[in-house]
């Protein structure tokens, strides 16, 4: 019988997509959440879904029990580090060999930005494990979109700063690819988009793609600071986002590179190409 493939962040935006490639691709797969009901949406049995939480280690035995590989991906916050060495702690020992990770381009464990280093002491922490590892640093995705035009309107603290949008679908493409095909231990792969476009330049591209009005309007980060306070995020969470956006209006998240399609052997989508698939999923955000 084949050890089934773990997934950790199912209800994400890559999660997401990585469950609905593995079951495409009939690979046995299991999925770990804190909330069984969030993922009923995933189109997969009840008998998959087990609960565990990785702030409690002893939560995690019937997620890992039987499992060699996993995805693992988590949201960012401050004891990120802790919730990883949980679950290896606890995955280790049960046979766990190989964790694909979704980090961040920024990982770096020097950096002063609170994201970056986050990320890059957790790739440190994986790879001192014993654990093989796989690190998958995206660049910002594109389903992002989503949830960032309420009514067609992007306000945000961007300026003309430029970021080369990836797909998610692609993101979960390389993940599926290094948890089901050897050779891909020990890599650290630093996707991007074919692009570096503005918010400017995505809100234009979707009006397009959708017929539909869509606006770009800049915002201060103070301004941003406030909006964000009103609507009941915590300060750390804003001050990381900030860090973000000052990366951005930098350029900093500007660059591009040929690792995807060296390693799928196909282009990465472009953001005119997923604006064209997923017109309908953006003009929700009109109505």
């Amino acid at each position: 019988m084949t050890a089934p493939i773990l997934v950790i962040g199912a209800t994400g935006h890559v999660g997401r997509e990585v469950v609905d490639q593995l079951k495409t691709a009939g690979h046995a797969m299991r999925i770990m959440t804190r909330d069984a009901s969030r993922a009923a949406d995933l189109g997969v049995g009840a008998d998959v879904v087990v609960e565990g939480d990785l702030r409690e280690s002893n939560s995690l035995g019937d997620a890992v029990s039987g499992v060699e590989k996993a995805y693992y991906a988590t949201p960012d916050p401050e004891d990120n580090v802790v919730m990883l060495e949980n679950f290896l702690a606890a995955g280790k020992p049960a046979g766990l060999r190989h964790v694909v990770r979704l980090s961040a381009r920024s990982a770096d464990i020097t950096s002063s930005d609170d994201l970056a280093r986050r990320h890059g002491l957790a790739e440190k922490a994986l790879e001192e494990s014993g654990v093989a590892w796989t690190h998958i640093r995206p660049s910002w995705f594109m389903q992002m979109m989503f949830e960032y035009a309420p009514g067609g309107r992007m306000a945000l603290p961007g300026g003309e700063g430029r970021i080369g949008w990836i797909d998610t679908r692609d993101i979960a493409a390389m993940a599926v690819k290094a948890l089901t095909e050897p050779g891909h231990e020990g890599k650290c792969y630093t996707i991007s988009g074919p692009e570096a476009l503005s918010y400017g330049d995505l809100a234009r591209t979707m009006s397009d793609a959708t017929g539909r009005e869509f606006v770009y309007e800049d915002m201060t980060p103070e301004t941003y600071r406030e909006q964000q306070r009103a609507a009941g995020d915590e300060g750390w969470y804003i001050d990381l986002v900030l860090q973000l956006y000052a990366n951005i209006r930098a350029g900093r998240y500007a660059y591009l590179t040929d690792e995807f399609e060296q390693v799928m052997g196909r282009p990465a989508t472009s953001f005119a190409q997923f604006a064209k698939d997923c017109a309908a999923d953006l003009v929700k955000q009109l109505d």
